[in-house]
């Protein structure tokens, strides 16, 4: 179990990373990216119990796939914020093997 938070959590790191410099590109940011990475974790997030993260990434996967902008930008400060939660609470714990 360790092993596989290990590296949720490793992996959540670099999404996390990806998503701020997708975000940074000019306007929305880059839509594509966003939603590739939406896709990536909504299903390891749920494979691990985080099922709130796991909601907000099939939210923001649907919404820029169907193009449905509005308040899109609410919902990636929420996923980015829930991201960074999951981290916090991972890291003490899975750095202890």
């Amino acid at each position: 179990l360790k092993r596989v938070l290990r590296t949720y959590t490793l992996s959540l790191e670099r999404m996390l990373v990806q998503w701020h410099a997708a975000r940074a590109v000019g306007g929305l940011g880059d839509l594509a990216a966003m939603r590739t990475m939406a896709h990536t974790l909504k299903s390891s997030s749920a494979s691990v119990g985080a099922l709130r993260l796991s909601m907000l990434c099939a939210d923001v996967e649907a919404r820029l796939r169907d193009g449905r902008l509005e308040g899109i930008e609410t919902q990636l400060d929420l996923l980015a914020a829930e991201t960074e939660r999951i981290l916090a609470g991972l890291l003490p714990r899975v750095g202890q093997a």
